[in-house]
């Protein structure tokens, strides 16, 4: 679904990725929608895992610890191995109009890295004492790193999502030296 899309992807084709017959798909799932809802589930505590094992978590200094965290992002999007899409991005974009079960299920995991960048966030002002509209700027980085990955699709570049993550980096960290 990452790859081609909620509605280019079929039961068959899902099947035959999992090595299970249809039978079994439907065991397990009543629909392709409650499998993609359960997708979506699972990439929201995929994200959180990711974020939790990250070499960023051992810095102490809250400004060092969310600048690190953005060349987290950029460096799993720079590793060739790594498919340059998110899966709530992905499935939005395609289904934000038709589909509201799957749209919330998306909404939910781009709200919660919001709410994790926005901690990280409170935690850099609250140690500087500075006063930043920290939601604004997490949902800011959201849409930053959204539109990196729909313009990576568009253009094929990588350095477009690099250079977008770096300039974002370069300003919060204009904001957070204040």
């Amino acid at each position: 679904m990452r790859r081609s899309g909620y509605s280019a992807t079929t039961v068959d084709e899902i099947c035959t990725a999992a090595g299970v017959t249809k039978g079994a798909f439907f065991h397990h799932f009543k629909s392709k929608e409650a499998l993609a809802e359960a997708c979506l589930l699972h990439w929201k505590e995929q994200m959180a895992v990711l974020h939790r094992s990250a070499a960023y978590q051992t810095i102490a200094d809250p400004v060092e610890k969310v600048l690190a965290s953005i060349d987290f992002i950029i460096e799993v999007f720079a590793r060739p191995d790594v498919h340059k899409s998110c899966l709530a991005g992905t499935a939005v974009q395609e289904i934000s109009e038709t589909n509201p079960v799957l749209r919330d299920a998306a909404y939910a995991c781009l709200a919660k890295g919001e709410e994790y960048f926005q901690s990280l966030l409170d935690a850099a002002c609250n140690q500087r004492n500075i006063k930043l509209d920290t939601a604004s700027l997490a949902r800011h980085w959201m849409g930053t790193m959204q539109g990196a990955l729909l313009l990576y699709k568009a253009s094929r570049d990588p350095a477009v999502i690099r250079d977008n993550l770096t300039h974002f980096k370069n300003y919060l960290s204009g904001l957070l030296e204040s």
